[in-house]
C-alpha cells in the first residue's frame, strides 16, 4: 500500500509540474505538454510490452587466430550464456560455409556473412573464417566486446597448428569420410575450405614445411596480434590466454566467475567418442561403436566386407530417436 501511495504521489507531482508549465504557453506548447501529460498516465510496463523485440546482434567478436584456445573459449562462453560460432560449425553447416567463403575469399559483402550468423542464432564468433572479418564487425557492432586469443609465443602457436591442419590419413581419414558421406557433408569441400583459410592466415600446411614457411607463418601470427592490439580501443579489447582462466574473461564481460574449472577442449587431439558426441549431439551417440566396427569390416573385409557393410549400414547407423 505504501509503495502504491508513493507511486501515485510521484505521478501527481509530475502532473502538477506539467499543469504549471501550461500556463502562459503558446498553443503549440500547450498541445505538446498535454500530450506529455497523457503519456505520464500510461503504465511503463504496457509501453515496454508494445515495443518490438531487440534486433539480434553480435555481443562478442573473436579476433584470435585458430589454435589459440578458441575451442576452450567457445565452451566457456556457452557456460556464460553466449552462443558462439566456432570454426568447427562450418563443417556441419554448409550454408554458413558458403556465405563466409563468398565474403572472405571472394570479396563479397560482409553484411550477408554476418546475417548468416545472426539468422543461425549466434551472438559471438571465434576461429576462422569469421575472425578474418574482425575489423568489419568491430565497426558494425560498436557495443560488442572483442577478445583476442593468443598463445605464449608464435613458435608455440606454430607447433600446435601444424599438428591440427595436416590432412588426416589412415583410419582417421576413412572414418571422417564415412561419416561425411552418411551425413551428406561435403568432405572434399571442407578440406578445400580449410586450405583456403590457411593461405589467408599466411601458412600452407599441405606443403612440406621448410624453415622459410615456418618463419613466414609465425610472422603472420605476430603481425595479426599486433594489428588487432593497435586497432581495437583498449576499453573494448581483451588479450586473452586461456591459461589465465575465468577471472580476466569474466571481469572483462562484467559477469560472475563460475565455481568450476575453466574448460579445456581440443577436438584435434584425436577423433574420440566425446568429439563425435559434440559434433552430432545425440543423433549418433548410441551408434558410435557400431560405426567403428562398420569401418573396420569395410577396411579389412575385402569385397565381402564392403557388401556386408552396405547391407548393415542403415540398420547400424539409424539415428537415435
Amino acid at each position: 500500500a505504501r509503495a502504491s501511495s508513493i507511486l501515485i504521489e510521484g505521478h501527481m507531482q509530475q502532473h502538477i509540474v506539467c499543469h504549471r508549465r501550461l500556463s502562459g504557453a503558446s498553443a503549440t506548447g500547450r498541445f505538446r505538454r498535454v500530450a506529455l501529460l497523457l503519456l505520464l498516465g500510461v503504465d511503463n510496463r504496457w509501453m515496454a510490452a508494445a515495443l518490438p523485440p531487440p534486433a539480434p546482434t553480435m555481443r562478442l567478436i573473436g579476433a584470435g587466430l585458430p589454435n589459440t584456445g578458441t575451442q576452450s573459449l567457445a565452451v566457456a562462453l556457452q557456460e556464460l550464456g553466449f552462443e558462439p560460432c566456432h570454426g568447427v560449425d562450418f563443417w556441419l553447416n554448409t550454408t554458413l560455409r558458403d556465405a563466409w567463403s563468398k565474403h572472405v575469399f571472394e570479396g563479397g559483402p560482409i553484411d550477408a556473412a554476418v546475417r548468416s550468423l545472426l539468422d543461425a542464432g549466434f551472438d559471438s564468433n571465434l576461429d576462422a573464417p569469421t575472425m578474418f572479418a574482425w575489423r568489419g564487425m568491430v565497426d558494425m557492432f560498436p557495443d560488442a566486446k572483442v577478445v583476442l586469443t593468443v598463445r605464449d609465443t608464435g613458435e608455440k602457436w606454430y607447433d600446435s597448428i601444424t599438428k591440427k591442419m595436416r590432412h588426416p590419413t589412415g583410419m582417421i581419414e576413412f572414418s571422417m569420410k564415412w561419416i561425411a558421406w552418411y551425413s551428406k557433408l561435403d568432405y572434399i569441400g571442407w578440406w578445400r575450405f580449410l586450405d583456403r583459410c590457411q593461405r589467408k592466415i599466411g601458412c600452407s600446411f599441405r606443403e612440406q614445411q621448410t624453415l622459410e614457411l615456418q618463419q613466414r607463418c609465425i610472422q603472420s601470427y605476430e603481425e595479426h596480434v599486433d594489428i588487432v592490439k593497435r586497432t581495437v580501443p583498449a576499453d573494448r579489447l581483451l588479450v586473452f590466454n586461456v591459461k589465465q582462466g575465468w577471472a580476466p574473461l569474466c571481469k572483462f564481460l562484467g559477469l560472475p566467475v563460475p565455481d568450476r574449472p575453466f574448460p579445456k577442449r581440443d577436438i584435434t587431439k584425436g577423433l574420440t567418442r566425446d568429439v563425435f558426441k559434440d559434433l552430432f549431439e545425440e543423433k549418433y551417440q548410441a551408434n558410435f561403436r557400431p560405426l567403428l566396427v562398420l569401418c573396420l569390416i569395410t577396411l579389412f573385409g575385402g569385397r565381402l566386407g564392403v557388401v556386408y557393410a552396405g547391407v548393415c549400414a542403415d540398420y547400424m547407423l539409424a539415428p537415435v530417436t
